[in-house]
């Protein structure tokens, strides 16, 4: 577990202990020689990172003398590192570009794996500068649009307060067109938007945005008691139920990346695994806006 004492060390002693426990969680294994090919540091200076690191944590490394490989102890529990799926999918998308991430992560990569990543959706980085620019000087911006509900683009007016990640870019913004704030994707605005006047539109006048609401996810009651147990742990639940504090503006995309909703329930429960908890209180939360 990360500490406030864990925090403290140098950055390039954080660093290496990183690469350290990175190894033991996805080789089981490290050497001095591993630390000492990664940072260009003597074998005698690794040997005692690698001490100092058993010193810090007496429960994690159990030593081979026969080898002087150092493997990990079944009480193992990291210190410098979450130890997570997504830090082990972060390692083997970047393992070959140390440039990108923390040598530490780039390091780690060496259990043979295949990534899966969807293409993302491209956007021109003129329109996120202008974006930006907008947002940070509270002004409005002319936008050629491209909507899946209209055949044609056409011309928007408007305020930018946020921008958002939700699997793809959108800018929050209050619509001219619509009196509204909506979602505006980077990759439907055409061409370059133009800066305009003064837009007296802040983010807390964006009730959506501005107020948060907690989502529950459990299993699907038709489950068995142990496809409940395993579901549970897939998705890190806490006695049975998965909780997300967010805005109430980003519900409707976590809602539909975990493909729940209304009628959960009453579909197979071998198809709709997990189910939302929780629906009246969204709905009466979206009435008091």
């Amino acid at each position: 577990m990360i500490t406030a004492d864990t925090a403290k060390l140098p950055w390039d002693q954080r660093q290496r202990f990183m690469l350290l426990e990175a190894r033991v969680i996805w080789d089981g294994r490290i050497r001095a020689g591993d630390l000492r090919d990664a940072f260009d540091i003597s074998t005698r200076k690794a040997e005692k990172d690698i001490e100092l690191y058993r010193t810090r944590c007496p429960n994690n490394l159990l030593l081979d003398h026969d080898t002087g490989i150092y493997r990990a102890d079944d009480r193992f529990e990291p210190a410098f590192l979450r130890g997570s799926a997504e830090e082990f999918l972060t390692v083997l998308r970047h393992h070959d570009l140390a440039q990108d991430l923390p040598l530490a992560m780039a390091a780690a990569g060496h259990v043979p794996a295949e990534t899966l990543d969807l293409p993302q959706r491209e956007f021109d980085v003129r329109v996120l500068q202008r974006i930006g620019s907008a947002i940070r000087e509270r002004r409005w911006l002319a936008i050629e649009y491209q909507s899946m509900n209209r055949p044609d683009p056409r011309r928007l007016l408007i305020a930018p307060h946020s921008l958002a990640y939700v699997g793809r870019w959108h800018a929050r913004a209050y619509s001219g067109e619509h009196q509204a704030f909506r979602d505006f994707l980077l990759s439907r605005i055409i061409g370059l938007p133009e800066l305009g006047e003064t837009a007296n539109i802040a983010s807390d006048q964006d009730w959506d945005w501005r107020n948060h609401v907690t989502v529950r996810i459990g299993p699907h009651p038709g489950l068995t008691e142990p496809q409940q147990r395993v579901v549970e742990h897939d998705f890190g639940m806490r006695r049975g139920v998965l909780e997300k504090n967010l805005r109430l503006a980003l519900v409707p995309y976590l809602l539909k990346m975990l493909n729940v909703g209304r009628g959960d329930i009453e579909r197979p429960a071998s198809e709709q695994q997990i189910v939302l908890l929780n629906q009246a209180e969204l709905d009466a939360f979206n009435r008091l806006g």
